[in-house]
């Protein structure tokens, strides 16, 4: 096997989460590798345009990114308000890929793409190294410390931590998806059309100025709904195969341009056969819901089908249990915590594991995430961040939208680089230390305030410190 290179750290994974914690570990002074087993940095907010976080955005490199795109004219970077709460605005995919390669660039980040990770090497509990399938053969690579953003939580898997997966019922996950996009839409047309069915809309946001025509609407416009206008179009006998009651439309940066997210297959993401018949199902499912637009909903009427997202959307793998685990309580009681090392405000959105419904429930001012939920219990060497952080279930819910997985990336990274710098254990890193680094990238952290919180308390100096635990 080929020796690939030694690194401070590695990160594994090259959608938001990784590609943050890249950008932040390289600017801590780590020498840094990213590992992605596609072509496309930046994951879904890129391949998968997946273009409006659903939460607000907490400062650090994501937001820098998103201001960027700003400037380029490729996103709102402004607070958006919605039932359930905030939002940072959208952006678009192809202008956050071009800022994600320059900020990556600027940081010296090495990058490895179309490299998969078949093996963690070990020394004990200790993740040492991690084996590459390249196209030119096997590698090793070697780190300090290793950041698992890879979604499915592949490395942690692969170095034995213990993990969770799916609700505890019945071990389902919420189903894959993909975002197709449609142009040459008459928005105004669509809106007066949503406004005359608001009782079928469960979100209508508009520009705040006055809108007449596609331009006013690019980046602003989100509907989500249409309920009882699929099933009167089944009624009428339209053919509607999607395991899923409502449509949620986004518009993009082209005038006319719309973000479709309704595609829904039921099925594992960690089984290959389930991947590969999720692409070609979803397809189907997009041009029926095209053709449901288009002869159901005022304005689509001229609609051009321009592409499924190239990137599949798989919403819910292997949770990775870390040193604590997040709970439904603790996300629904706005919880705080003295290791928290970032205030999620995302409200729990689950499509329904093998159903057709979805809820979103608010989280109110939002939740502290502990630190001891990206440090998997009995493994060093090893961070995890993003989807598969240690949560339950229904946290879960709120935890793996994209604002939490780029918090989780950046204070992974912090703690990583120190880790590397001062040659100490993963699970050793003191929190205050990293904390501090969060609050200088101007990162609101959801730690408790003197005392005063409406959630727990709870954390210590170092992970494996004793935590103390409290009820308002």
């Amino acid at each position: 096997m080929e020796m690939f290179g030694n690194y401070d750290v590695v990160v594994v994974g090259a959608g938001i989460t990784g590609t943050v914690a890249a950008i932040r570990a390289a600017r801590e002074g780590a020498r840094t590798l990213l590992v992605e087993g596609s072509g496309v940095l930046g994951g879904l907010v890129t391949g998968g345009r997946l273009t409006k976080p659903t939460g607000v955005v907490n400062g650090g490199v994501f937001q820098e990114l998103i201001d960027r795109c700003a400037r380029y004219g490729g996103a709102d970077n402004q607070v958006r308000s919605t039932h359930w709460g905030s939002y940072t605005g959208s952006f678009d995919a192809e202008v956050m890929q071009r800022v994600i390669i320059e900020a990556i660039e600027e940081a010296q980040v090495e990058v490895l793409l179309r490299a998969q990770v078949v093996q963690a090497v070990m020394e004990g509990n200790r993740v040492r190294g991690l084996e590459l399938r390249t196209k030119s053969g096997a590698k090793l690579v070697l780190a300090r410390v290793f950041i698992d953003a890879s979604g499915d939580g592949d490395v942690a898997a692969l170095a034995g931590a213990e993990h969770m997966l799916g609700r505890e019922s019945d071990g389902l996950t919420q189903p894959i998806t993909s975002y197709f996009r449609v142009l040459n839409v008459d928005i105004p047309k669509l809106v007066e059309y949503s406004k005359a069915h608001r009782d079928d809309l469960t979100d209508l946001v508009l520009p705040e100025h006055e809108a007449t025509r596609n331009e006013d609407y690019v980046m602003l416009l989100l509907v989500r709904g249409f309920t009882k206008r699929i099933e009167e179009a089944k009624r009428q006998g339209f053919r509607w195969i999607i395991p899923k009651n409502n449509i949620t439309l986004k518009a993009g940066l082209i005038p006319g341009e719309l973000n479709v997210n309704v595609t829904r297959f039921q099925g594992s993401g960690l089984d290959d056969r389930t991947l590969s018949r999720a692409e070609i199902e979803i397809r189907k499912q997009a041009y029926c819901a095209f053709d449901f637009l288009k002869q159901y909903v005022a304005g689509f009427e001229n609609a051009i089908f321009l592409e499924v997202a190239p990137k599949l959307g798989v919403r819910e793998t292997r949770r990775i249990r870390g040193r604590y685990v997040l709970s439904e309580s603790d996300v629904l009681s706005q919880a705080r915590f003295a290791d928290a090392i970032g205030l999620c405000n995302s409200p729990v959105d689950i499509h329904e594991p093998g159903g057709t419904g979805a809820s979103m429930r608010t989280v109110g001012s939002g939740y502290g995430i502990p630190f001891r939920c990206i440090v998997p219990q009995a493994i060093e060497g090893l961070y995890v961040a993003g989807r598969c952080i240690s949560v339950d279930a229904v946290a879960f819910g709120s935890t793996r939208n994209v604002p939490a997985c780029a918090m989780t990336g950046e204070a992974a990274a912090v703690a990583a680089a120190h880790c590397a710098k001062h040659d100490i254990e993963t699970s050793q890193v003191p929190v205050a230390i990293v904390q501090e680094r969060l609050r200088e990238h101007g990162i609101e952290l959801g730690i408790s305030d003197e005392g005063a919180d409406r959630g727990k308390q709870g954390g210590a100096d170092a992970v494996t410190g004793q935590v103390a635990v409290t009820h308002s």
